[in-house]
Parts: C-alpha cells; structure tokens; sequence
C-alpha cells in the first residue's frame, strides 16, 4: 500500500504557502522533480491533499501535503495496462473525481494499426485518488476507427487524418453537471476535440457524438477548460513539447460547439520569457487550492538541477527531464486568466 502523509490542517497549509511565494519575474523551482521527471501533470485537490499523476509507465503517481509540498512519489497509478494496449508509456493523464469514492483517470495508451507512436485514450476507475486503478473493460473511449482494438466508444468522426491517434484527455464538469472529456488528435493539423460522457465518466453518453473545437496548422494540445464569468477558457500548450519555446496559452469562446475556438485569438499565459526563465512551460493543468483561488501546475525542462538552456532539444539531448512547476492562477478585471506569482518549495 502506499505511503500517506498526515494532513496539514488548511490554515497552517495557506500560511505556508504564503511562505514560499515568489514574484513573476523572479525564477521558480520545481515543487517537484524525481529522477524520472513529472510530464504533463494532472493534479486534484481533495481533503487538502493533493493528489499528481504523470506520462510514464502506468502512470506515476504522487502526493503532497500542500501545492508547494513537499511531493513524494505513490508509484503506478494503474494496476496494469488495458487489454487493447500495446507495450509503451501511458501519457498525459488526467485525474477526475466523480464523487468521495469514485475517480476516473484518463490516459492515452500505444496501440496497433495506427501510423508510429499514435495512441488511443482509455479510462480506468478507482475508489480512491491514488487506485489502484483499474481499466474500465471493453475497448477504449476514444480511438480512431482504423485502429486494431475493440470497438471505441467515440471513433473520432471527421478527425484531419485517417491513421493519426488521440492523446491529452481532460475531463471538463459544466455548471448543469454535465460531464465532457476533451483530447487532442494527433499530428497536423492539431484538433481539440470534446465529448459529453456518461455521469460516472466512464463511457460517452448515449447517442453523443465527438465535435472538433480548433483546427490549427501549429501544433496545440493539452487542453484544460474552465468556465468563467459565463465564457469557456480553453488552456492549451503551443509549439514543440521537446524545445524551451513550448508555451502555455488561453483563448475564450462562448460556448462549445463544433470549431467554437477556431476564429478567438490565442494569448500567451506562460512562456519561458515570463516564468524568469522555464524551459518549455507547458503541459499544464488547474486545480483547486487551500485558499479556495486557483493553482496552475505545469511541467518544464531540467538539465540536472536547472531549466535547460533556451537552445535545448529534447530529441538530440538527453541530458533533460521535466519538473512540475506551480502558479498561481487569478483574473483580471476583464475575466482573463493571468499568473502574477509562482510557488516554489521552502
């Protein structure tokens, strides 16, 4: 069983992450950052714990007492990968509490018949934060119909290329409760897509059908959508995952029908020029903190113990690793998401 750490109470967690806020311009350091690194972190709040998950073989696993920490590692999310899955790493998970003993997490898993690397998205269900997880039985959620796998339930209709594969779940609860998981099609053009769900999460609701939400020719992923003051604000990571420009963006819509963010402006959040230097500063996702504000947890390349210089590639360099990085998210008085601070561990 997993190591848990005691709770802190939620005045002494707030007073502490007060401690250790840093300005925009100064440069963090990672809240977290074990050897095998932290990618395209998923983190839910629960009890005033919280709970991470990450790309990496059944999904690492972590927890903190605070958003600042410190983290420790909690193993495999996943008791073991689904039937329909080929061998290889689960990315970008996503972490999604359905009620106090159900949770659902989303992957996206290696699969047969597609081009190269292209994956298909399952779910697994849990009755706690950190699983076991299990894989929901059957075939995947989403999965393009070319791929050689049990029958999904959403086949991706109208995806931009045949043999390209789903990646980058993200659940997204609306204010009628209504729940949604949105996902990336991958290869270009980059497709944000979304689909309503059943109310355990665990399957597309009956008679749904899948709808894009951004075509573009750059490459955007990951996304992450909250609704604010009546609008949807998509978050998104821009740009190759692998170089230091990989950047986390915003744009907003009024609602979420098909290519709803196709024609809305793209504005930077985080960058490596505004994060006093972070490499890549994508991947990121939101979750709720102590203090009832927002946190914005997101991952960035190190080489050993600093971000990476800002000609560095993952593809010809491995001497890199992502580290989790922590902000604090807030709004202007127009509704727009900004990052005044970051977090960084005592």
């Amino acid at each position: 069983m997993p190591l848990r750490r005691r709770a802190l109470g939620a005045s002494a967690a707030f007073a502490a992450c007060l401690s250790v806020s840093f300005s925009a311009g100064a440069a963090p350091r990672p809240v977290y950052a074990p050897s095998g690194g932290f990618a395209d972190p998923s983190v839910v709040n629960h009890n005033d714990q919280f709970y991470g998950m990450a790309t990496g073989s059944l999904v690492p696993s972590a927890q903190g007492n605070i958003a600042s920490g410190p983290w420790g590692s909690e193993g495999p999310a996943l008791t073991a990968k689904p039937s329909w899955a080929t061998g290889g790493g689960m990315w970008a998970p996503d972490l999604e509490r359905i009620s106090a003993n159900e949770w659902v997490l989303y992957f996206a898993a290696p699969v047969n018949g597609l081009d190269a690397n292209q994956r298909c998205i399952g779910a697994a269900t849990a009755s706690s934060p950190l699983g076991p997880f299990t894989p929901v039985a059957g075939g995947p959620l989403v999965c393009p119909g070319a791929a050689n796998v049990p029958t999904p339930d959403d086949p991706v209709p109208g995806r931009p290329l045949a043999n390209a594969g789903v990646i980058d779940p993200s659940g997204f609860k609306d204010s009628d409760g209504a729940r949604f998981l949105l996902y990336k099609t991958q290869q270009l053009p980059s497709s944000l897509r979304i689909v309503r769900l059943n109310a355990a999460g665990t399957h597309v609701a009956g008679g749904a059908t899948s709808r894009q939400l951004l075509r573009s020719d750059r490459i955007v992923e990951n996304p992450v959508l909250v609704k604010r003051a009546g609008d949807y604000i998509l978050f998104a990571s821009r740009g190759p995952y692998n170089k230091c420009t990989y950047e986390t963006i915003w744009m907003r819509a009024n609602g979420v029908g098909a290519n709803a963010f196709n024609s809305v402006t793209q504005h930077t959040l985080l960058t490596d020029g505004n994060t006093g230097g972070v490499c890549g500063p994508g991947g990121a996702d939101i979750a709720a903190a102590i203090d009832e504000g927002k946190r914005i947890f997101f991952h960035g390349w190190l080489c050993g113990g600093s971000p990476c210089p800002i000609n560095f590639d993952a593809q010809t360099d491995d001497r890199g690793h992502r580290g989790m990085y922590l902000g604090v998210l807030g709004w202007d008085s127009n509704d727009n998401p900004v990052v005044n601070k970051f977090l960084s561990p005592e």
